[in-house]
């Protein structure tokens, strides 16, 4: 869906009006002293293609149109996010608020790739699209505002995990290899996605029919066995970040031994203390969090 497009206007145009200008200036002489009809006439035609050249792509651009046909839910600080666009002509497309290549797309659907360089959520993208049509003698381009199919969380970098949280853990051990997970406590409670780790012995075949996922049982666990994690953000900006970084870093590092594992952390709705099961559940709230400007609530 197309939101919101500016006004396009020309790229570098001084170097390709100057050569025109100056290519018609010379064939003006030459038509002027040979006299010759033709000659005359061809100027004029030569005259006519320069002037579609340089105005024609600003109508062409003004009359392109993209969508957002597919995307991701999740993806991670500084690495590609593939996204599906729709065109209805040919065009160069590239990211304006975020990092990413200039691609040429369609008319059709294209792939068209963003780098996002920071952790939050995104429901819209801002693109700069160019045309050069008919001749490519002058890029005309225009920024446009779509909205994407659904939102995509960007989780921040893993970091490095708190020590304190992880003692009595060999740390290599943790980040190196995949422990079995141990879900033996109590009666069980449910059933929950299938996680690496989780044991071949707790998979729910009849969930995992129902849903069309890999679904394991939960059991009920002592209050104490569950690892708590509280993450509160200095700021919204590069300190949040960080912190938001060594977070996941340590979720991912007791995600390897045990889940779940409570995350606590404040939204723009306020508190949310919830268990996270996967590296998945984990970057998606830290994605969601935000600095706590009000105090405890």
């Amino acid at each position: 869906m197309r939101l919101r497009g500016g006004w396009p206007r020309p790229t570098k145009a001084f170097g390709p009006i100057a050569g025109c200008i100056v290519a018609l200036l010379g064939w003006t002489a030459v038509a002027h002293n040979s006299g010759s009809g033709w000659v005359q006439a061809l100027g004029g035609l030569l005259a006519g293609f320069v002037v579609a050249g340089l105005a024609g792509p600003a109508i062409a651009c003004a009359r392109l149109r993209v969508s957002i046909e597919s995307n991701p839910a999740d993806g991670t600080v500084g690495r590609p996010v593939a996204i599906g666009v729709r065109t209805n002509g040919p065009l160069r497309i590239e990211p304006d608020m975020a990092a990413g290549p200039a691609v040429v797309v369609g008319p059709g659907i294209g792939p068209f790739e963003i780098v996002p360089t920071r952790r939050g959520p995104i429901g819209e993208l801002t693109i700069v699209v160019a045309s050069a049509a008919p001749f490519g003698i002058l890029w005309w381009r225009k920024r446009i505002v779509v909205k994407l199919v659904r939102p995509l969380w960007i989780a921040p970098v893993a970091g490095p995990p708190d020590p304190g949280l992880l003692a009595g853990s060999t740390l290599g051990a943790i980040l190196d290899r995949q422990v079995p997970r141990d879900s033996r406590f109590g009666e069980p409670r449910g059933v929950r996605p299938y996680a690496a780790g989780d044991p071949r012995r707790l998979v729910h075949w009849p969930a995992t029919a129902h849903r069309g996922e890999l679904m394991v049982r939960e059991a009920e666990r002592p209050e104490s066995a569950v690892p708590e994690v509280w993450v509160l953000l200095p700021d919204d900006g590069p300190a949040g970040d960080a912190v938001a970084e060594r977070a996941l870093g340590t979720l991912l590092a007791l995600l390897a031994r045990s889940a779940p594992v409570m995350l606590a952390t404040i939204e723009r709705d306020g508190s949310c203390v919830e268990p996270v099961y996967s590296p998945t559940d984990a970057g998606r709230r830290l994605a969601r969090a935000v600095a706590n400007r009000g105090g405890p609530r």
